[in-house]
């Protein structure tokens, strides 16, 4: 009988210690993206708008062909090399734009000046896991969009020239 208590006992503490290995909750994943509506480019603010869907769709999605149809080849470039970045370091970016109060927009001969303040919040995940491997951080711009009326009358946006308000993490 002793014997079958020790036994017991020894049974007990081992599945209890195998138990208390697990580390806690799983890792946070990232989630499916929601794809952003028809994009916008009749006039260039909605452009620009339309411009910050895409392109963040893209940076979660990791491919950089999913927001051409908001830029022109020259801002492609920086789409494209930002993603490339990041996949190099094995991560990809989510981003949530978290308020965007567009200034006069300025227009000469098919060019137009978007000036814009934004503030967005974003994290970067595995691209191997889609786990996530940083905390959540905020931050602020001032921002001025380049846009450009094609031959179509589309709006694209050709640059972007950001001023980070505060420091970004």
């Amino acid at each position: 009988m002793r014997i079958l208590i020790i036994i017991a006992t020894v049974l007990l503490v081992t599945a209890s210690m195998g138990a208390g290995c697990a580390s806690g909750p799983a890792p946070e994943t990232v989630g499916d993206p929601a794809r952003p509506p028809a994009a916008e480019l009749a006039d260039p603010e909605a452009a620009v708008r339309s411009y910050l869907d895409w392109t963040s769709l893209a940076f979660r999605m990791a491919d950089s062909t999913l927001s051409t149809h908001t830029h022109t080849p020259y801002q492609e470039v920086r789409v494209d090399s930002y993603i490339e970045l990041n996949r190099q370091q094995g991560r990809g970016i989510e981003q949530e734009l978290l308020a965007f109060e567009a200034g006069l927009a300025s227009s000469v001969e098919g060019t137009a000046l978007v000036s814009a303040s934004e503030t967005w919040r974003y994290r970067y995940f595995s691209l191997a896991t889609l786990e996530y491997v940083s905390p959540v951080h905020t931050a602020s711009y001032e921002v001025t969009y380049t846009v450009l009326r094609q031959p179509d009358g589309r709006w694209l946006v050709d640059s972007v020239d950001a001023r980070a308000l505060g420091e970004v993490p």
